[in-house]
């Protein structure tokens, strides 16, 4: 191995030390720092070789990164494309369950729009919750429970097309 990438090693080592990251991340870290596209593929084909990165396992702390970023199954999805993941790992995120995460950040915004009228904080609730990455069933189950008996109104169908 030459000294430099040995020193392109040396540096993702440290990187990948603080924090978890993928391939593309690091690439890209390296490429930053100013060293060669060939130092860059050995030290990351050495990495790979290693097991010090590897993005299949990256993808499989999906459901804590979903928790702690309150994500959506889209969001999350989005989240991982980001950050460099391939389209057909993307496809092997498993999906996770919405509806109790998407309430907990409910509790944890609703404060904010207190003053608002029912139908402005259903609209700020519902576009919070897409921008998430939120499905729009998980929105409609959420709002059914916070304003019960109005989700199935013709507003809700108004709601939907505005947000889209």
């Amino acid at each position: 191995m030459k000294k430099q990438n040995n020193e392109a090693v040396k540096y993702a080592l440290r990187l990948i030390t603080k924090k978890d990251r993928t391939e593309a991340e690091l690439r890209d870290r390296l490429h930053r720092k100013g060293f060669s596209q060939m130092d860059i593929d050995e030290a990351v084909a050495y990495l790979k070789q290693n097991g010090f990165i590897d993005d299949s396992r990256f993808i499989q702390k999906a459901e804590k990164i979903a928790q702690d970023r309150f994500l959506g199954n889209m969001g999350l999805k989005n989240y991982f494309a980001k950050k460099g993941i391939d389209k057909e790992l993307l496809d092997s995120i498993p999906e996770i369950e919405e509806f109790s995460l998407a309430q907990k950040l409910i509790q944890r915004k609703i404060h904010l729009i207190k003053h608002d009228s029912s139908e402005k904080k259903k609209v700020k609730i519902a576009g919070y919750l897409l921008r998430r990455g939120f499905s729009w069933d998980t929105i409609n189950k959420c709002l059914s429970e916070k304003f019960p008996g109005d989700t199935e109104s013709p507003e809700n169908d108004n709601l939907k097309e505005e947000l889209q």
